[in-house]
């Protein structure tokens, strides 16, 4: 057993997934607020889902938002109070204000979407002190189950989640060939658009066993 690769598990919509996550003990859930997004929930059932905050061993509870008004983003943060907040680079409703609040706050985890080699760690939101490297896919902040050329971030070296396209299948050589901090899915683990047990237990365990 080597580095213990962190696993984040995005898009969690039911009690049910989120319970094996917890049981499976990976490192970050996330619940995604973007209208943008299939995975989208509402308050109503953040609250349903988080009764089960308290319970031992609870992961760190990320925030997804992508086009969300910034009076919904602080009304949520502020009623739920998540470890972290996990906005887009290039999200035309969030001001430079913003992203400068919740990086104060030690909350912010941007998502950077990558089209081209990165050569210096400065292009990478330097004020945080971890990011996630995705896939870009116009019009949309994340969750497409499109990888990118991971050889444009092999020379990164500050901590970042490795996300887009990784599945069960090949979460191995993605970790193996890019060594990031950890790893974020969202539809890699899902099946006809719903998160799927088994991936989620077999995507765990590949990584665990590296």
């Amino acid at each position: 057993m080597g580095t213990r690769y962190k696993i984040k598990i995005c898009g969690i919509k039911d009690l049910a997934t989120l319970e094996l996550c917890v049981d499976l003990q990976v490192d970050f859930v996330g619940l995604n607020f973007s209208p943008r997004s299939p995975r989208a929930i509402n308050a109503e059932t953040a609250e349903t889902l988080l009764k089960i905050r308290k319970k031992s061993g609870f992961p760190k509870l990320v925030f997804l938002f992508f086009e969300n008004e910034i009076t919904e983003i602080k009304t949520l943060t502020e009623r739920f109070q998540p470890d972290l907040i996990q906005l887009i680079r290039g999200d035309q409703l969030i001001s430079p204000k913003i992203w400068d609040e919740f990086t104060e706050t030690k909350k912010l985890l941007p998502t950077i979407r990558i089209q081209t080699k990165v050569t210096s760690d400065e292009d990478l939101e330097p004020k945080s002190s971890l990011v996630i490297l995705d896939s870009y896919q116009k019009n949309l902040g994340g969750g497409t189950g499109h990888t990118f050329p991971w050889e444009y971030v092999t020379s990164v070296k500050r901590p970042f989640l490795l996300a887009g396209g990784i599945t069960p299948e090949n979460v191995k050589t993605a970790l193996e060939t890019v060594h990031p901090y950890g790893i974020d899915v969202a539809s890699g683990v899902e099946t006809d658009g719903k998160k799927d047990p088994n991936k989620i237990i077999t995507l765990v365990q590949n990584v665990r066993t590296l």
